[in-house]
């Protein structure tokens, strides 16, 4: 398997001169298996330049099978659905992921953000087929060559990673989530933390081993590291983790490489040097290689680098 890297930023897009290096562009990650066949992971600003790219490379072909895996359908993860290209393309087929909560309800909120006084187009007329589907944790699926196991997250309203095996290797879509210590969230933002009962705890506890056990022996983590250790301390109820938090879930569980990934808008190329460097150095440490995710990069799957 290969992965590129479309959008690696969390909350909204920030491109810019601040951000050339690791890029501006919202939650989109392309997962391509060896006979050719991809998955999208989220659908955030970084989708647009992947359509772009995907009509271009089936130029004089048949319409392409696109699917589409959501986390959730935070602002961040959809917002690139109106600019994809392969939607305007008579005879695509678009097939849509989602947890129940978001699956109910991912064509009334795709319908919405293309609605006429938002978006010149509305869904209902575009070419391309859409279609939705409900996932749930821990209940396995199969994409083509892809065995795709769902993972709960802690996140507010809900949201799934993704476990992903094919090619005789595997990885890992961990976003958005926060740690699994301080905040339970559930169906509702919270202002600030809340006091956590005994069952809250439980959950927690259960959150965490299941999110582990899936991990266990996966090559590539990409992980929630949108806050820096400081930075989270003044908002663990936002729902996010720290590369921190991401290296003490994948050490010593046989994963090789964890990508840093769903950047804060607020870190520039200069924060994200130093972010990269020190988690790198932290990584050998502990037995893992560290990789902080840029837009366009590509990384196989079991093989050490970047491209």
């Amino acid at each position: 398997m290969q992965v590129t890297f479309w959008g690696v930023r969390g909350s909204h897009p920030v491109p810019g001169p601040n951000t050339v290096r690791y890029g501006g562009q919202t939650s989109c990650v392309e997962v391509r298996a060896a006979c050719g066949d991809r998955l999208i992971l989220d659908a955030g600003t970084g989708l647009r330049a992947l359509g772009q790219h995907l009509v271009r490379e089936q130029a004089g072909s048949q319409p392409g099978n696109h699917h589409i895996l959501l986390s959730h359908v935070h602002w961040d993860h959809i917002q690139g659905l109106p600019f994809f290209d392969p939607a305007y393309v008579e005879g695509s087929s678009i097939s849509m992921y989602a947890l129940r909560t978001a699956a109910e309800e991912i064509h009334q909120v795709i319908t919405g953000i293309t609605r006429h006084e938002f978006f010149p187009t509305p869904l209902e007329l575009v070419p391309a087929e859409f279609s939705f589907h409900e996932v749930q944790p821990r209940r396995a699926m199969r994409i083509g060559p892809f065995d795709i196991t769902p993972m709960a997250l802690n996140h507010p309203f809900g949201a799934v990673g993704y476990h992903i095996a094919a090619d005789g290797t595997s990885l890992a879509y961990v976003s958005d989530t926060a740690p699994f210590t301080d905040v339970l969230h559930k169906q509702h933002f919270l202002s600030g933390p809340e006091e956590l009962t005994a069952a809250d705890r439980a959950t927690l506890l259960g959150l965490e081993r299941n999110l582990v056990a899936a991990l266990r022996d996966t090559d590539t983590v990409i992980y929630d590291t949108h806050f820096l250790p400081e930075e989270y301390l003044r908002f663990p109820h936002y729902g996010h983790s720290t590369p921190d938090h991401a290296l003490e879930i994948c050490t010593g569980i046989g994963v090789r490489c964890v990508v840093l990934y769903h950047h804060a808008p607020g870190h520039t190329d200069e924060i994200m040097d130093r972010v990269a460097e020190t988690y790198r150095e932290r990584g050998v440490a502990a037995g893992l290689d560290v990789i902080t995710a840029r837009e366009h990069m590509t990384l196989t799957i079991g093989a050490k680098g970047e491209t």
